[in-house]
């Protein structure tokens, strides 16, 4: 479904196109691109449901550094490292990976 939505937006994407370039009315180009818009969302919306969250599993160096974050008291800093690192980490999972450090 995802490659179906993606794939109508950019096929709407060019037909956008090619109405602002010839005679038609800009409205037309308009519409498809707010259609394109939609089914980009769509695809994106159901690209996302489909992914599975990592666990967090820390090695050695990065514990070194969380470890060196906390120990100046940047606890909230810790937190969003973890989430860069971890791409699918939510704020509390995040939080209690580094509150596992204290």
């Amino acid at each position: 479904m995802r490659a179906l939505y993606l794939g109508l937006a950019a096929a709407l994407c060019v037909a956008a196109l090619v109405l602002k370039f010839s005679a038609a009315p800009d409205l037309g180009a308009v519409i498809a691109l707010l259609l394109a818009g939609a089914l980009l969302v769509l695809g994106l919306k159901a690209a996302a449901a489909g992914r599975e969250a990592a666990p967090i599993e820390l090695d050695e160096e990065k514990r070194t550094t969380l470890r060196g974050m906390l120990d100046r008291g940047d606890e909230g800093v810790a937190v969003r490292q973890v989430q860069l690192w971890f791409r699918d980490a939510t704020p509390e999972t995040a939080r209690a990976a580094v509150q596992e450090l204290k």
